[in-house]
């Protein structure tokens, strides 16, 4: 690992600023920290797997990765949600692929099947075989859950539930969103996609959690909404965000309906790498999921919902106003932005940035991210210097 050693001018006064210091820029680009991240961040925290309509009735599957450790997750013929790593205990194979039903689990390499417990049921073996005993073998675990129809998995075996890990997560976004029931998977192809972004994963979670370059980076959004009366809250890993409506039907971003229309935006960072938001607009909730590909790039995995029923004879075109809006429009601007700061991360004489903490003027203030920065080093047991 080089190191990054910055000689830095007189006016660097660092004792009375400490919690002003953003997490240094080391942990953006260099190689061994996503090593650390894997095992310290991700394998100990939920991760976003599918959602609930994705198994319809016995047998159905998804499978899915969390940073290269394959998992699936299977609805057993009792109806409950179970997860497994997705590999054969007999030579490491690969059990499914995708999504689908199963009656059996039959690995295609030996063809050992598993019931949809986990339990080994058949090996092919015949009475003159030396082999295990079939009770002795199981499929690995992996803890699973809900929040809301979102499931969840979780690698570490001891890993306390959604509701403890987010306490009390479900009954602010049920507060927030008090017709959540109405919304289903969204059927546009919008219900489940990747953009890709040349940047460090925390930067672009980093992005969302601040607005402070909303005036300025994102006008019709501002536009829209009235950012200087938003509100942020922290809780136990989750961070909350309510900006109000700017109250104009017709603003730079796409119109509104107040009528039918939600006006306002709630938006919700769970630690580490998942957000929940309602933007304004027909009825609807998203779920992004940023997943690390290297220290200098990231997906992000969005998931939508939508209200079920049209509200009006205009919800669609307004709904795709909207969806046109966002990925043409706010995501380009964002983009920029980080690609740009993952550049500068890297750069000899970045040494870390600073945080501006407003509790006056949360349109300005950055707390959110320091949120996010402590929680980080918490869990990856270090303490930045």
């Amino acid at each position: 690992m080089t190191s990054r050693v910055v000689q830095q001018p007189a006016c660097f006064d660092f004792a009375p600023n400490d919690r002003l210091r953003a997490l240094p820029a080391r942990y953006y680009v260099e190689a061994d920290v996503l090593a650390r991240e894997r095992e310290q961040v991700f394998f100990r925290s939920w991760q976003y797997a599918c959602h609930i309509d994705q198994l319809d009735g016995h047998g159905a599957y998804v499978a899915t990765e969390i940073m290269g450790q394959n998992v699936f997750v299977v609805r057993d013929r009792d109806g409950e949600l179970k997860a497994f790593y997705n590999v054969c205990p007999h030579r490491g194979h690969k059990l499914l692929e995708g999504a689908g039903h199963k009656k059996v689990i039959v690995c295609p390499y030996h063809q050992w099947s598993y019931s949809l417990d986990g339990k080994l049921r058949h090996d092919r073996s015949t009475a003159s075989s030396e082999t295990p005993d079939v009770s002795a073998i199981c499929l690995a675990p992996v803890r699973v859950d809900r929040l809301f129809d979102f499931v969840f998995v979780n690698l570490d075996p001891g890993a306390e539930p959604i509701a403890d890990f987010w306490p009390g997560l479900e009954e602010q976004v049920k507060s927030a969103i008090p017709d959540l029931d109405r919304y289903q998977l969204s059927a546009q192809a919008s219900a489940l996609h990747s953009v890709d972004v040349k940047a460090n994963w925390k930067i672009q979670v980093d992005n969302f959690l601040e607005c402070y370059h909303c005036r300025i980076g994102h006008e019709s959004f501002a536009d829209m909404l009235d950012v200087a009366r938003q509100k942020q809250t922290l809780h136990p890993n989750y961070s909350y965000v309510f900006i109000p409506s700017s109250g104009k039907v017709d603003n730079k971003a796409y119109p509104l309906l107040p009528e039918h229309d939600v006006m306002d935006l709630h938006f919700w960072h769970l630690f580490p790498n998942i957000a929940l938001a309602q933007f304004a607009g027909p009825g609807n909730l998203s779920l992004s999921q940023w997943t690390p590909r290297g220290m200098d790039r990231a997906y992000r995995d969005i998931v939508q919902l939508d209200i079920a029923e049209p509200t009006d004879p205009g919800m669609l075109e307004r709904r795709e106003l909207r969806t046109a809006w966002a990925r043409d429009v706010l995501q380009q601007e964002d983009i920029a932005f980080m690609e740009s700061v993952h550049e500068g991360m890297s750069q000899r004489c970045f040494e870390h940035g600073w945080y501006m903490i407003d509790p006056d003027n949360q349109e300005i203030s950055e707390v959110m991210l320091r949120h996010f920065h402590e929680t980080y080093l918490h869990f990856m047991q270090e303490r930045a210097v």
